[in-house]
């Protein structure tokens, strides 16, 4: 007999992929990405309580990615790609290690699951486009790309990241990697390890939500980057007409990339306000712009609308599109969206 509770569904909120059932009948299955993986002789349950949440580590959803090799070498047998791994070329080299390492990895975060009675289920990145509910710890394995589409699911449940590959990928928000997984996981489930509240963004675009929460940062610009990007932009009472080459709006969290690579403030992980910044301003003599860069509390929002025909808003990075047309507006949400993450707390400060 299961676990009582282990039967419960596997809550979703569906907006394209396909309905996941949580599979109440089986003990250990090794059908990937589409069962969980339960151990017969489940025992006691440990909790948890961080913050609001008060929690039995009994259900996990593992994310992972798919590695450069397994997409080109494996799924489109691509033939460049094979006749450079042929050749042992260095450029592909890196590519190959990656891949190992990634595997070894996931081996080790399915082998310590399993030693600790968790029944858990794995699917590719890929594959999750719906809201995640009803689990107890969602890990995702990879690297910040990775831990980004997680975060873009979760509404709730507590997120731990794994650095499937330290060689070739920074994990900037990944606490755990191959060595360290499984103290951290037993640190979790001890509640001697507290998840930390990090500040994402709410998009409204047109008086619609968008499903992706920004862990980031946004950025609004017109499609070609060689042409000039038009808007409005207000914050309180002050409301502009810039030409920029577009505008970032960013939580703490992503404050170590592309805006401080914009000339932006670098924020603690934690703290309370956003921050937008101009790029490129095209500013005449007579300008006198105030909202260039800036600080805004998690209670007030920002307010864009395109005088562009063909705009666009890119959520956390280049594959998350929306068009930002003619007369369109966007607001800009801070307060009540946070991700709840195992993290360092001191993580931004090398770049301080």
């Amino acid at each position: 007999m299961l676990t009582e509770g282990i039967s419960e569904e596997f809550s979703i909120t569906q907006k394209r992929a396909p309905y996941l059932p949580f599979l109440s009948d089986v003990n250990r299955c090794i059908v990937p990405y589409s069962v969980w993986h339960l151990r017969p002789d489940s025992g006691r349950l440990r909790s948890f309580k961080t913050g609001d949440l008060d929690l039995k580590v009994q259900k996990v959803l593992v994310l992972h990615k798919k590695t450069t090799y397994q997409i080109q070498a494996e799924e489109y047998r691509e033939s460049r790609f094979l006749k450079l791994l042929q050749e042992k070329s260095k450029v592909v080299e890196r590519v190959e290690l990656a891949h190992n390492e990634h595997i070894a990895t996931m081996e080790v975060v399915e082998a310590e699951l399993s030693k600790r009675n968790i029944a858990y289920r794995i699917i590719a990145r890929s594959e999750l486009d719906h809201y995640i509910q009803n689990i107890d710890l969602m890990i995702s394995v990879g690297g910040d790309g990775t831990f980004l589409d997680a975060s873009h699911s979760l509404d709730k449940v507590p997120l731990l990241g794994v650095n499937s590959s330290q060689s070739s990928s920074f994990g900037h928000f990944c606490l755990a990697n191959q060595d360290n997984f499984a103290s951290l996981l037993d640190q979790i489930m001890d509640d001697t390890l507290s998840y930390v509240n990090i500040l994402r963004l709410r998009l409204v675009l047109n008086g619609e939500v968008l499903p992706q929460r920004s862990l980031n940062e946004i950025l609004v610009a017109h499609t070609s980057p060689a042409a000039t990007s038009r808007y409005f932009m207000q914050l309180d009472e002050i409301q502009e007409e810039h030409r920029s080459s577009g505008v970032l709006v960013g939580s703490p969290a992503g404050s170590t990339g592309t805006l401080r690579s914009a000339g932006a403030r670098v924020l603690p992980i934690e703290f309370d306000q956003y921050q937008f910044m101009v790029r490129e301003p095209n500013m005449r003599p007579s300008d006198n712009w105030q909202l260039l860069h800036g600080l805004v509390p998690k209670s007030k929002p920002l307010v864009i609308t395109s005088q562009m025909r063909t705009g666009a808003i890119f959520v956390d990075g280049p594959h998350i599109v929306y068009p930002f047309a003619l007369g369109d507006r966007l607001t800009v949400h801070a307060e009540g969206n946070d991700l709840f993450a195992f993290v360092d707390r001191k993580v931004n400060d090398i770049f301080s």
